[in-house]
């Protein structure tokens, strides 16, 4: 056997650098048992601990970490800005991030990016990636970070999830519009019903609306657009040209919609919010000189940073169980929402 070193035994046990320097040192935020585990391979190895510090120089405690982030071929800011959380957190605690786009056709073919290797301790996945494409990298051995859960999912969680809170806030949104006497409120929804976050904005509308007594009409209520169609115009103007009788507001999964949604009712002459009330979700209008949808201000900058923070934490905790934490969002009432009766008093 040839030297023994901390990056040997990591090596040897699956571990992290840090993981093993950290229970080298009895760090009690190792789990107990690969704590026992590390310490009982190091003695039969031979490595010999010098009190109060390593056989390896500091260099252990800014371990550089490398960590993939996968993202699809979105032209969208919102995911810009949680890859800008992601790599700006990263460089302030010794972690090279790489960025890596993965299309349609990648992922039906299940061809992993270039430099998804053994060297890489981490990837976040900014989007979600199909079953079977994120089994062949978990087969890797890599630990897996997501942005959003699939909803009933039968398979058991395959990584640490960090989502926005949807429920809550899309519930106050809802009792928003109807404390303004509103009754006739739809909901419209994109492909992503799949995932936990939209579809528990669609259960806090429900909700609200049950809690209220109001039925909702089946003609306003689309909380699954079709894949390839919710981000078109067309899909809307469609939408908006069926309608037998006008909804008194919409709630929508997030601003793109509600934004499409209030050009197909200009369209036909109908004025937001005097005839209809429109809110979003996302505050995708922030630094606009003049944002016009009620919405709900997600940190984008901040769940990126806060994902690297999971990660880290998962290094020195390994053996923990996967951990699905929700990030709160502030709802921000603006004049889309408001019956000019009302007043102006908004942000």
């Amino acid at each position: 056997m040839g030297k023994v070193t901390i990056q040997s035994i990591a090596k040897e046990l699956g571990l992290s650098r840090n993981t093993v320097s950290m229970a080298l040192k009895g760090n009690d935020m190792v789990a107990p048992r690969t704590r026992d585990m590390i310490l009982r391979y190091a003695e039969r190895a031979g490595y010999m601990v010098i009190p109060g510090q390593d056989r390896e120089t500091e260099k252990d405690e800014k371990t550089e970490y490398r960590v993939m982030i996968l993202k699809k071929p979105d032209v969208a800011v919102y995911w810009d800005k949680i890859v800008n959380g992601i790599s700006e957190e990263a460089s302030r605690h010794h972690c090279r991030t790489q960025v890596a786009v993965v299309s349609p056709e990648d992922e039906a073919q299940m061809k992993l990016p270039p430099g998804l290797d053994e060297n890489i301790q981490a990837v976040f996945c900014v989007r979600m990636m199909a079953g079977d494409y994120i089994g062949k990298i978990q087969q890797m051995g890599i630990r897996l970070f997501f942005f959003d859960d699939y909803i009933g999912s039968k398979d058991a969680m395959t990584g640490d999830v960090l989502k926005t809170e949807s429920f809550h806030p899309i519930v106050q949104i809802t009792n928003h519009l109807i404390g303004q006497g509103m009754k006739k409120i739809g909901f419209l929804g994109d492909s992503s019903h799949r995932y936990e976050s939209m579809h528990s904005r669609y259960d806090g509308y429900q909700f609200a609306m049950a809690q209220a007594g109001l039925v909702p009409n089946p003609e306003f209520v689309m909380p699954y657009t079709e894949s390839g169609c919710c981000y078109l115009q067309p899909t809307y103007d469609a939408i908006v040209e069926n309608y037998r009788e006008l909804p008194e507001a919409m709630v929508c999964g997030n601003d793109q919609i509600a934004m499409y949604f209030t050009r197909a009712l200009r369209r036909k002459g109908i004025r937001v919010p005097e005839d209809v009330a429109v809110t979003g979700f996302d505050n995708d209008e922030e630094g606009m000189l003049d944002p016009f949808f009620t919405t709900v201000d997600v940190d984008t900058q901040w769940l990126g940073r806060r994902m690297v923070q999971c990660f880290l934490w998962r290094m020195q905790c390994p053996d923990a169980p996967y951990e699905k934490i929700s990030v709160s969002g502030k709802v921000v009432i603006r004049r889309s929402s408001l019956k000019p009766a009302l007043g102006t008093a908004v942000e």
